[in-house]
Order: C-alpha cells, then structure tokens, then sequence
C-alpha cells in the first residue's frame, strides 16, 4: 500500500476534507465535543468515587453522633409533615437521623467484615449538609437504647479480637466533656476513651426529681379529682397530693436502685481493665489489688462525681485526655470510612432490604379495590412460598412510638392498620411490634391490642414485641398477646393499672377572674361538668368504669401471659419494674434488643409457616367469592346478596350429595378391580370431580422442611410498615430474596392449584362446607 503512488494524496485529502466538513458544522462539532468531554468527565468522577468509597482490607470505620442522630423509626411524627417535614429539617440545619435497626445492623455486618479493623466514634456537632452545628453534644438515647449498642459494640470487640488478636479490636470514643451520664454510659462500652484536659465526667447516679401541685392548684381554685387502681399507680399523684406517697417512694426506689446496679456492674464490666489498673498503681500494701472490685471504685466514683478529666483518668474511667484531631493519628495509613455510607454499601453487597430509607419497599394497595385476578395474584404468590427452595424469611416491623392516641399518623388507627397491611403482605412470615411509649389513651390501647389479635387469629402470622426503653401501662396492654416479649435490662416496664382525672373549677377561681357560671341540664344527669365535683352516682358510676377498665387491664395479662389471677394482682396494682425485675416476674420472656426480636420473630414465622400460608390463602378466596357474588348481583343475576347465598347454600347441598354418591360408586368399583388386579387407590384422586375443591390440610402435609436458624445478616428480610410513598425511592428500592421456604406433598399442591382452577361459586360453596384448620 505505502509504494501506491495515489495513496498519498487520497490519505491528504481525507483529511482536507474532514477539516473541511467539521468546519462546516463547526457548531454542531463543538457541541458534540463538549457532551462527549462532560460525559467522559462524569465517568472519570464516578470511578473516582466508587474508588474513594470502596471498602477495602484495612478500613476504620468513622461516626459522627450527637443529640437526634439516633432515631427508633424515621415515620413521620405527629408534628411532622412527611418527606416535606424531612426537606425542611434538612434545609433549616436538621440532623442527619439513622435508625436503631440501621446502626444495630451495621454494627453487626461489621463485626463479621473482617476488611474492617476498628470503630472510631466521635461527639461533636455537625455542620455539613446545611446543618449548623447547634445539636446537644450528647447520644440523646435512652437506658435501654444504649444497652441494645453496648451489645453490638461488645460482639463487634469479640470478634474483632478473635480475628486479630486478643485486645486487638480497639474501639474508640472521642468527645470534648460529657454533658450527661447517658452519653458516659454509652462510652464506657469502648476500650478507649478521650476527653479533653478541661472535660468532666459527671458521673453521680441515678435520681428523679418530681413536681407535686396540689397545693397550688387549690390556690387558684381548681380541683382534681383523682382516680387510681391500684396503689403504685402514681402517674396523677402530683395532681392530687402534696408529697410523694410511700407506696410510690418504694417503688421509685426499687427502680432507681435496680437501673443504677446495672449501670455500675456495665460501667465496671467494660472498663474493668483500666479501673483495676490504675488502682494496683495507688493501692498500699496493706489492700492487695486483687482485693479492689471495679465495681466499688465506680460507686465511690458517684459518690464525688462529677469528675474531672484528671480524676476520671487517675480511676480508669478514661484512656487519655485528648483532642479530636488525634482521630487521624489513630486512623494512620488506614481508610477512613463513613459508618452510615458503610451501612448502606454493605447492605448493597450482602443483598440485605433492611428498613432503611433506600431500601423500603413499595406495599401494592391491596385494600383498594383488588380486582379478582389480583386477588389470585396473591394466592399464587403465596403458593409460591410454599415451594421456595432457600429458606429467606421477610419480617414485617411496626412501629408504636410515645404517647398512645387515637388519631394522628402514629395514632391507634394507623398502627392498626399497618398491623394488618403487614399480615396481607404475602412476603411477610413474622411481625415485630417494636415498643418505646409510656402509654396513653386506654381506648387506643384497646385497638392496637385487638389488632395484634385479628393477625395471629385471621392470618397465622405471629407477633413480637420488642420493648425499646419504656413500655409502660398502655404500652404493654397493646402487647399482652404477642407470643414472645423481648426487652433489655434497663426497659421500664410494668404499670399495669388505671388512672383517671378530672378538673373540677371551683368558685374561688370564678371569683378571683371576675366571672359567674349557670348551667341548665335537661336531665339529672351533670356528669359533664367540669364546675361540678362528681357524687353519688355519677361518682359511682366513674368509679365504676375504672375499676371495668383495670379489671379488663388485669385479664389480658393474665390470659397473654398464662399467669394466675393471684400473680397478676401481684405484678399489676400499678407497680413499674425494669426488664431484669420484669423477667424475673414473667412479665416479659427474654433479654433482648431490636436485633434478637427480629430472628425470633422469623423463627416463628419459620416454624408456624403452615398455618400462616393456609390462612392467607383462605382470606382471598373468600375474597374472590365476594367481589364474584356482588358482581352477580349488579349484573342482575341475583336480586340481592341474599339471594345469592341462598342459592350457593342449596347447590352445595346437592354438590355434596353428587360426590358422595360418585365416591360410593367408585369405591364399590374399587373393590371389584382390587380382587381382578390388586389395589389401585388413585381412581378416585384422579377424578377431581370425586374430590372436594378444599379439604382438610394436615401439617404433615409439610415434607422434611430444611432446618432454619434466623440470622437478620443471612436469611431474614427487614420490611417497615408503613411505608414509604415516596415512588422515587420506590423506584431504586431493591426487592430482595423471598419468603417462607417450605416443602409440601403434592397433595396441598393439588388442592392450591384446584383452588385456583375452579368456579367461585363452586369455591364458595366447597369451602363452607370444609374449612381449612
């Protein structure tokens, strides 16, 4: 080619009039040029962040924590506005939140990363992402929130050391000064402790501090008139007395006493080492180190404390005094990584849907008007469960969160609902009622109660409760049937009593505004009053409802808890215990956080999966045979629904006689052939007019299911109720994983795909006549 002498002048020209063309179009060239350089550009910046953020071997992970960065649930509150409400915060300096279940898991995803080396923690505020750093220098958890990390923190230690060497697995806690005993309490769970020279530790111990307003309301002229079953119930005593009652003071104390015995043997049992260190360096000879408890120097350190940070370091209650900007001596050569962007990275890689903000999943609205083949949409995904071949189970959680009220997003209703959206949804085997309320309204409690009730009964799918760190009163009347209750040893729970109030305005206050009240009543009745003082019966019949109302109270608990009247009269009478004492009691069945509620619950759901997928398969076809009959009956094919049923009744009736009349036939003619040509039982089984469309399933229908053990990082699916209507974040959800795996004969197989295959009125009538059970 090159000895060509045209060669030359043609290759000249392809480039004279290449220049020529693109200068022609120079404009549309630009334009090109510059769109291929952006998108090169945007490349290159996607590379260089999939780098920088890339988990690799010899990572650290980094968390930034203060006051509102750890929340239970990321719903929307009752003041809130929904995602508008979430832009706002962000916008006007709003922390960046993570939920409980998001920080327990991470923590637990990294115990097992073996690419992780250690955790770094620090207290400070935050000013990225508009936020203006004005947030508390405090974790703004509660005793047993701080209980539920302390254990993640201490599995992440063990395993860190197992896989590095023993004292390897560092985790470290950096914070200027402890505003709080909270924020120490969460701290003393690391092995190593910096505060600044000018810090303090202000550890003193537990106290409580109450307002009783007795007195002054009698000065201003309003009375309140108090109603309470039993004794400890003290929730109104600052309404109707002037000092703390005994009965109340016993058991203040007894909580108080119990809490702070926790808080010093965990205070000890994570800095045991330092403390029992630093002591031998300070003992005399006359009391060998040996004989100095960690525990007693923790309590004597209450009894002077606050301390600071040169004392706290002489007792081992800190490492060193320090300042942040030693993270990066600390961190070294190693990465430094984001604890929240962990989380979400490592849950992409393990193909875990945990309840996070990116991972909720889109719940089809399956209550509005479902049409019927949607309806057998669902049952053929549930039959579907029953031939999955791993065992990954889908647990639904709800969230029931401060004061219990009747109406609000967080209201009873709405609580019930998500309750029973959670059972409808067929990917889900196992519920978790997480719990962190005091109680509230007896009427809401009553609801969420019966709710949880309507799923175990109508739908087979159990209910857990997880108890943050209060379920008090209400709180626990709404958990009293769930099959298992979890709690940590700082939960306070119990109260199970009644309390009612009324203000009565009397004419010293009318007086003293200037002002004069008439009432006219068209009946005797002036129970409504609020400037009258109940008597007589309309005393007796208040006092009346109180007493229904606690022994309804005392009667749930007695049936959900198995106990005898005699022991629920025991633990109830308002009396408030901790999760120890309440474990003690049986008020609660293991010591457990967030985490542990959840793989029990699948467990559960695992081992109740029959019953589960029988019942939710009977809840659609009785729903298809409705939307079928109210069809029939809009289409004028019946006068009324009535009518309808009528009919339905009668050709099952004469259904029924024509099988057992075919059944009769074929056994006679069965007999005739066993004695021609041996036994063939499968005449009748093939002719599927012979046999009854639903029939009685019996659990060993179930083949040998695989053996399943919960695990919320291998084979359980985290699913948030409510949840999000976002359809962005529907949109990039990733639908992970399937439910209940189970193994079934190819006998409940049959029957499902008949099910499915036949009239509805046939269905309807069948099923009348045979139930599942």
């Amino acid at each position: 080619m090159s000895s060509d002498p045209k060669a030359k002048p043609n290759a000249s020209n392809f480039f004279v009039k290449s220049g020529r063309f693109l200068w022609r179009h120079k404009t549309k060239t630009v334009l090109v040029a510059g769109i291929s350089y952006l998108a090169l550009l945007k490349y290159a910046n996607a590379v260089k962040k999939e780098l920088k953020e890339k988990i690799i071997d010899g990572s650290v992970l980094v968390w930034r924590i203060n006051h509102g960065s750890i929340v239970e649930s990321t719903i929307p509150s009752r003041m809130g506005a929904g995602l508008l409400g979430k832009l706002l915060k962000q916008l006007t300096g709003g922390t960046k939140e993570m939920t409980m279940l998001e920080a327990l898991t991470s923590l637990e995803m990294a115990a097992d990363d073996s690419r992780i080396k250690s955790l770094i923690v620090r207290v400070s505020p935050e000013f990225s992402n508009g936020n203006k750093g004005t947030e508390p220098l405090s974790v703004g958890l509660g005793f047993a929130q701080i209980q539920e990390l302390r254990q993640a923190l201490a599995t992440f230690k063990t395993k860190k050391d197992a896989e590095l060497g023993q004292g390897q697995g560092r985790t470290y806690f950096f914070i200027d000064s402890f505003d709080d005993q909270s924020t120490y309490y969460l701290a003393s769970a690391f092995t190593d402790i910096i505060v600044q020279p000018t810090g303090y530790v202000p550890l003193t111990g537990l106290s409580s501090t109450s307002f009783y307003f007795k007195t002054l309301s009698e000065k201003i002229g309003v009375k309140m008139h108090v109603e309470a079953r039993k004794d400890y119930k003290s929730v109104v005593a600052p309404f109707s007395q002037s000092s703390m009652p005994e009965k109340h003071r016993e058991n203040l104390m007894s909580v108080l006493e119990s809490l702070n015995d926790t808080l010093v043997e965990d205070i000890a049992l994570g800095r045991g080492s330092d403390i029992v260190s630093m002591a031998a360096k300070t003992t005399t000879g006359d009391q060998p180190a040996a004989a100095v408890a960690a525990a007693d120097i923790v309590r004597r350190a209450m009894e002077v404390g606050p301390l600071d940070s040169a004392h706290a370091l002489n007792v081992g209650l800190i490492t060193k005094q320090g300042y942040s900007y030693d993270v990066q001596s600390i961190v070294g050569p190693r990465k430094a990584i984001r604890f929240e962007k962990y989380g979400e990275q490592r849950r992409e890689e393990l193909n875990i849907n945990n309840s996070s903000s990116s991972g909720k999943r889109f719940n089809r609205g399956i209550f509005s008007g479902a049409s019927e083949s949607d309806n057998k949409q669902k049952i053929e995904e549930v039959r579907k469960l029953s031939i999955t071949s791993e065992p990954i189970l889908t647990v639904g959680v709800v969230y029931l969160l401060g004061t219990i009220e009747r109406l609000g997003v967080q209201g009873s209703h709405a609580i019930a609902d998500a309750l029973r959206k959670a059972a409808l949804d067929t990917e889900v085997s196992a519920i978790v009622l997480r719990i962190d309320s005091g109680g509230g309204d007896v009427i809401a409690s009553d609801t969420i109660a019966a709710a949880v009730d309507h799923v175990q009964q109508e739908f087979g799918k159990p209910v857990i409760a997880s108890f943050g760190n209060v379920s008090a009163s209400g709180a626990y009347y709404s958990s009293t049937s769930c099959k298992r209750i979890f709690a940590s040893p700082g939960t306070i729970t119990g109260s199970i009593g009644v309390a009612a109030m009324r203000p009565v305005i009397t004419q010293k206050l009318l007086d003293f505004v200037g002002t004069n009240v008439e009432e006219v009543f068209a009946t005797d009745n002036t129970s409504t009053s609020v400037f009258r003082e109940p008597e007589g019966p309309a005393l007796e019949r208040y006092q009346r409802n109180v007493d229904n109302i606690y022994n309804d109270f005392t009667s749930r608990v007695a049936k959900g808890r198995g106990f005898s009247a005699e022991h629920t009269e025991s633990v109830a009478q308002g009396k408030v215990f901790t999760g120890t004492q309440a474990l003690s009691n049986g008020l609660v069945d293991e010591m457990g956080g967030f985490t542990r509620a959840i793989e029990a619950a699948a467990q559960l759901g695992h081992e109740s999966r029959f019953y589960s997928i029988v019942k939710t398969v009977q809840y659609y076809v009785e729903r298809i045979n409705r939307e079928n009959i109210h069809d029939m009956v809009a289409m004028e094919r019946f006068k009324s629904v009535d009518e309808a049923l009528k009919t339905i009744k009668e050709r099952m009736q004469i259904q029924v006689q024509k099988v057992a009349e075919a059944k009769a036939q074929a056994k006679a003619k069965l007999g005739e052939e066993t004695k021609e040509s041996g036994s063939n039982s499968s005449v009748v089984d093939e002719n599927p007019e012979l046999k009854p469309v639903v029939t009685s399933i019996d659990p060993k229908d179930f083949v040998n299911p695989k053996p399943y053990k919960a695990d919320i990082l291998k084979n359980i699916v985290v699913k948030e109720f409510p949840e999000s209507e976002s359809s962005a974040r529907n949109l990039i959800s990733k639908i992970v994983g399937s439910a209940v795996s189970v193994s079934v004969s190819d006998a409940l197989m049959q029957e499902i795909n008949q099910l499915l295959a036949q009239s509805p009125n046939q269905v309807r009538a069948e099923s009348d006549q045979t139930r599942f059970k």
